[in-house]
């Protein structure tokens, strides 16, 4: 009888390039030799989820049913783990893992431990992600024993809201210098505050920013996520 592969289901759309982009990001990471190889995923992309960081700051629809309804639909196409291609999304997980019949993935319990294995002696992390994650606290809670240092507040708004959300911002389809001189400003603030490494903690962050820009390392959890994702696969395929 032939063995079902595992195949890992993604729930992207927020925003869609940030989706097509883990996805990237985990056939990258595959020790693949030629197209069978490669683990069976499948991306859910749907725009039409209400913006996090716009609930989170008390403006906007919650968006959990619809990711439980992006994660229901995985599972009718067989996912068997999975992951979300939102950093800000993950402060929805504790509601969304409950209705998934698949495991999935924090990338922030990955980031932890990946910090912990690589970087075990550092302690000061320089945050660049959205407002409505910094609100709701996701980095202090989901990288319990590391302190996250975040840009002041009028660089919050107007060097990472602005590269993200602005009109020549990364959502607008913007990955060229303007983004990319706001996120570096940004963290090199971060870098003078004390961080020791600097934290892509938006999806959209690396569609600008890249390590050579900077003079810290630069993590990027949805790159960790999807090391994850396909380690976990090939477990399940061993088991």
């Amino acid at each position: 009888m032939e063995t079902r592969a595992p195949r890992i289901g993604i729930i992207g759309g927020m925003g869609p390039e940030a989706g097509i982009a883990l996805l990237a990001k985990v056939v990258a990471a595959e020790p693949a030799a030629r197209d069978q190889d490669h683990l069976p995923a499948v991306l859910d992309s749907d725009p039409s989820i209400p913006d996090r960081t716009a609930f989170l700051m008390g403006r906007g629809e919650d968006p959990l049913p619809a990711l439980i309804a992006a994660g229901q639909r995985l599972a009718a196409c067989g996912v068997s783990l999975g992951g979300i291609a939102c950093m800000t999304a993950h402060a929805f997980i504790g509601g969304l893992r409950p209705a998934l019949p698949f495991p999935l993935l924090s990338a922030f319990e990955e980031l932890a431990a990946f910090v912990a294995a690589r970087y075990p002696g550092a302690r000061r992390l320089g945050i660049l992600a959205t407002s409505g994650s910094r609100k709701a606290g996701l980095y202090e809670r989901g990288l319990p024993g590391l302190e996250c240092r975040w840009p002041p507040e009028e660089e919050q708004e107007g060097l990472v809201t602005e590269a993200i959300y602005g009109a020549r911002g990364i959502k607008a389809g913007n990955r060229g210098e303007y983004p990319r001189s706001l996120l570096a400003a940004a963290a090199e603030g971060l870098a003078r505050s004390g961080a020791e490494l600097i934290v892509a903690g938006c999806t959209e962050v690396p569609l600008a920013l890249s390590p050579a820009d900077l003079g810290l390392p630069l993590l990027d959890p949805m790159e960790i996520l999807a090391a994850a994702l396909v380690r976990e696969a090939r477990l399940q395929a061993a088991s």
